[in-house]
């Protein structure tokens, strides 16, 4: 009776942590561990693997003896879940769960094939790997079931975990999947693996060192209280060991995922998930060799593979005769109706011919603001930028006061756009949902990011959408994403490069701005990374002239120049993809086009010479 007294009281813990989304930390919980049983199971034996399953030219190889998978691509290469070399500690699965008390933290290999917890069972068309973890230390009848499935599709290796069958005594706090897939021991000068943190970066394995780095997938969760956080716009990352490389995407779960990388001893990059609430969390692997294994072509393969889940948009850019300046104004910068169509209207008068004006706060609680000036200046100020050309963008901002259920926000979008519809805007922008992503007692992470997707469709029909910052859940049907990342949270040094690995998947399907210039700490290099990263200019300017950074008094000789510039280099470029990358020498980089455009880009102050070339300093040269 007290035993079972004891479990329900446990429950209704777990429930009303559940049900607060409880953020849990170490501090007040037992933390039980595993504890290591030789290196035996968490070691791959590539004697021991023979072939299970085959699609194509691609073939998933098992060892039943611990239950452990590798991965043959069409060149012949064994990709292996679990490290080759000896002494090292690999997992299928790495697994951390709460019952409100204690924080366990459990893996593959000694919670499940060390103490007999695992089996494999091969179908037609998968292996699964079921897990029954348990806690040596714990009462004999602890005992939590896990299924790792495992497939290949159409050359795609796809791995993934229903956690709605993991059971709902246990609050799950995290869960790994093949943190070790892949592994590099002993890399060579050409290994890297390349993470979407801000634009991408790109490490070099050979001398990374011990490092951990870690991303969260569309930034912390304000409902939560990470302090510190380093977000990611895509749940994608890619690794190359030798002549050899695989481009990995989370395919499901990517709102709870986080991206995780370790270097040093063991190399590894992967995707954690936190607080699954019942989702199936997926990743999907495609692999290449020889020439073409570098960071451009898996930023390729991850662009192919998020199409094809429909996650971006198959349609293309269309080709125009110019490059537009992105103009963000905020309306509670004393920037009324009025004053925001003289701003541009002056813009146009000193020959800033192209203009795509973001305008910020006009729309609070999906509602005008009248405060901003009547309707007849509004609609004035709507008619001038469409007589113009010009794209008009009033920003909606779906979180505005509390965050609302799914169901809600898909009710607020449908009413504000009834009501708007008579406003005859012709495109919006996305604000605080590009960059801000809310779980709530009722809804999780996942939830919201499924609703803001179908929302933004919705937005998109039949006229032009912006989206802020540029998560990805935001971008179905976007035509330009504002404020999309030009630098690493993490510092950039000698082994971990910015590379514009996040730019090099979104370029041809999306146009997208950087950081704005004036607001830049470095206007020159910020200016010049734009290009780089084949950017539109961008600049946030108001009627303020108390306001330094932003009266357009102060910018508006520069914006002119900068029109002309990124005008000269890239307008003809706008639908073009990026199919390369690559730094030539200190201080000189280039981008190159698939319509056989390079585009060199020198951050020195120096002239530079290269191949026959001379780039003048701080400047840009084109070949074609």
């Amino acid at each position: 009776m007290k035993r079972i007294i004891s479990l329900l009281l446990c429950a209704v813990l777990i429930f009303s942590l559940c049900g607060c989304d409880a953020h849990f930390t170490e501090e007040g919980l037992k933390v039980v561990a595993a504890t290591g049983m030789g290196t035996g199971f968490h070691t791959a034996d590539p004697a021991a693997y023979s072939t299970s399953m085959k699609s194509g030219l691609y073939e998933l190889l098992l060892d039943e003896s611990n239950c452990a998978i590798a991965a043959k691509d069409t060149t012949g290469k064994i990709w292996y879940a679990l490290p080759t070399a000896e002494n090292s500690i690999g997992a299928m699965l790495n697994l951390e769960v709460t019952d409100g008390s204690k924080w366990y933290k459990l893996n593959s290999q000694d919670n499940a094939v060390a103490l007999g917890g695992a089996k494999c069972i091969t179908t037609e068309d998968a292996i699964n790997i079921s897990y029954t973890f348990k806690d040596k230390a714990s009462d004999p009848s602890f005992s939590i079931p896990v299924t790792l499935t495992l497939k290949l599709v159409d050359g795609v290796f796809v791995a993934s975990v229903d956690t709605s069958k993991i059971g709902t005594d246990w609050t799950i706090i995290n869960v790994e999947v093949l943190p070790t897939f892949g592994a590099v021991t002993e890399p060579t000068g050409g290994d890297f693996i390349v993470i979407p943190d801000g634009p991408g970066a790109l490490i070099t394995l050979a001398s990374a060192g011990e490092n951990e780095y870690v991303l969260d997938t569309y930034g912390k969760d304000p409902a939560k209280f990470d302090e510190d956080s380093h977000p990611a716009v895509i749940g994608a990352f890619g690794l190359r060991s030798g002549s050899s490389a695989f481009a990995g995407v989370v395919t499901s779960g990517d709102a709870i995922s986080k991206i995780k990388v370790s270097t040093g001893t063991l190399n590894t990059v992967g995707a954690a998930f936190s607080y699954p609430r019942g989702e199936v969390i997926q990743l999907s692997y495609k692999f290449i060799s020889g020439s073409a294994a570098t960071a451009s072509t898996l930023a390729s393969m991850c662009r192919e593979q998020l199409t094809r889940d429909g996650m971006l948009s198959t349609r293309v850019i269309q080709a125009e005769d110019s490059l537009p300046v992105n103009i963000t104004v905020n309306a509670d910068r004393d920037n009324k109706f009025e004053n925001t169509e003289d701003l541009i209207s002056i813009l146009k008068a000193k020959g800033i011919d192209d203009i795509n004006l973001r305008y910020d706060n006009i729309i609070k609680n999906y509602k005008v603001q009248s405060k901003m000036g009547k309707s007849e200046e509004l609609e004035s100020l709507r008619a001038y930028l469409s007589s113009q050309g010009f794209g008009f963008y009033p920003t909606v901002n779906f979180f505005d006061g509390n965050v609302p259920t799914p169901t809600k926000l898909t009710s607020k979008v449908v009413s504000f756009m009834k009501d708007a519809k008579k406003l005859g805007f012709e495109g919006y922008c996305i604000g605080d949902a590009g960059s801000t992503l809310s779980s709530t007692s009722s809804a999780g992470r996942q939830d919201f990011a499924q609703g803001v997707f179908s929302q933004s469709i919705a937005l998109s029909t039949n006229k032009s959408l912006m989206v802020d910052h540029g998560n990805l859940y935001t971008l179905k049907n976007a035509n330009i994403i504002s404020g999309l990342p030009i630098y690493t949270s993490y510092e950039e040094c000698d082994y971990y490069e910015a590379v514009p690995f996040v730019q090099m998947i979104l370029r041809g399907v999306v146009e997208y701005t950087g950081t704005y210039l004036n607001d830049a700490a470095d206007y020159d290099q910020a200016l010049l990374r734009c290009l780089e990263y084949g950017a539109m200019p961008s600049y946030v300017l108001s009627f303020n002239e108390d306001d330094e950074k932003t009266f357009y008094e102060n910018w508006s000789a520069r914006a002119l120049a900068a029109y002309n510039l990124f005008d000269g280099a890239l307008s003809d470029l706008r639908a073009a993809k990026m199919t390369d990358h690559k730094k030539i020498q200190n201080g000189l980089y280039l981008s190159v086009y698939n319509n056989e455009t390079y585009i060199y880009i020198n951050y020195t102050g120096d002239t530079q010479y290269y191949n026959g070339l001379t780039i003048g300093p701080l400047t840009y040269l084109r070949v074609n």
